[in-house]
């Protein structure tokens, strides 16, 4: 019982396929084409996929189980990766694969673009510039600023004037890692060459602000990523994939999803689909504090 409705503004849910043949608020929140794109669901064959591997298992336990509902209002960041991927749909480059499906033993997987010139994989992403400092490891730093005169008023007069400066320290990437990871070795298992990945980030929130809160200088962002062993690979999502089916055989919930899969609780408290029939994410929504950054 997967996604099934759409939650309208005033709380009350609706079968999104009565939504879409007509409103029941008389306005719609969304233009229907919008409603339609929105709505277009994988269902669940049986096997894993790459990203399915790097959610909780609770999580994509519940959205194969439970009916749930989404407020359309509330999937704009999902749908411009969406519009980001369509147009990449467009575009035809000579030696490569773009948006093909792939299914061995332990899931599957649809990778973005195989380039066979560069010998090169590339993963499109759209995301919040805090998630791209991470991915940068950008260290943000306060350092006394030589040549710049003490602060003559305020709570701080008499000290000196500091500079921000950013320096380059560990990059957050394992779940970029770990599915690019799961492509090369696929493309590799199909008898292709895969010498190196990359992630095309692209800031949907960059503006002045937050280039200077994120020390950031641009909106597109190329990662390179280092392919995993295979071994590694294989066990993370031959493990994920067995506790899943395990779930689902028992029909038995599983333990709450990890701090890493959850973003320390801010995906239970704001960006989980299925927050309402999950006791974690009950109690998240109860003491939620609003949140300062999205990943």
């Amino acid at each position: 019982m997967p996604w099934a409705k759409f939650e309208c503004p005033d709380g009350v849910t609706i079968r999104i396929e009565d939504c879409l043949a007509s409103c029941r608020m008389g306005g719609r929140c969304v233009a229907k084409p919008t409603l339609m794109l929105m709505s277009r669901r994988r269902e669940w064959k049986g096997k894993i996929s790459a990203t399915q591997g790097l959610n909780g298992t609770r999580m994509e336990y519940l959205k194969i189980t439970q009916p749930f509902s989404e407020r359309p209002t509330d999937r704009a960041f999902a749908l411009l990766g969406t519009f980001h991927h369509l147009k990449m749909q467009g575009v035809t480059v000579p030696e490569s694969l773009t948006e093909e499906w792939m299914e061995d033993e332990a899931g599957t997987g649809m990778f973005d673009c195989y380039d066979a010139e560069e010998k090169a994989l590339y993963d499109f992403k759209t995301c919040g510039c805090f998630k791209i400092n991470r991915a940068l490891g950008k260290v943000k730093q306060e350092e006394i600023d030589p040549g710049a005169e003490p602060y003559k008023s305020g709570p701080r007069k008499g000290q000196p004037r500091t500079k921000t400066v950013w320096s380059m320290g560990e990059p957050d990437i394992f779940e970029w890692q770990m599915q690019l990871s799961r492509y090369a070795w696929m493309i590799r298992d199909a008898g292709f060459e895969v010498e190196r990945a990359y992630i095309q980030a692209t800031a949907r929130d960059f503006n002045a602000q937050s280039a200077r809160q994120y020390g950031l200088d641009r909106q597109i962002y190329i990662v390179p990523v280092e392919i995993l062993p295979r071994d590694v690979v294989m066990s993370f999502y031959t493990e994920k994939q067995a506790a899943l089916l395990s779930a689902l055989a028992e029909k038995k919930t599983p333990a709450p999803c990890g701090p890493r899969e959850t973003w320390d609780g801010r995906r239970c408290a704001g960006y989980c689909p299925v927050w309402q029939v999950c006791d974690v994410g009950i109690a998240a929504h109860q003491t939620a504090q609003p949140n300062e950054e999205v990943a």
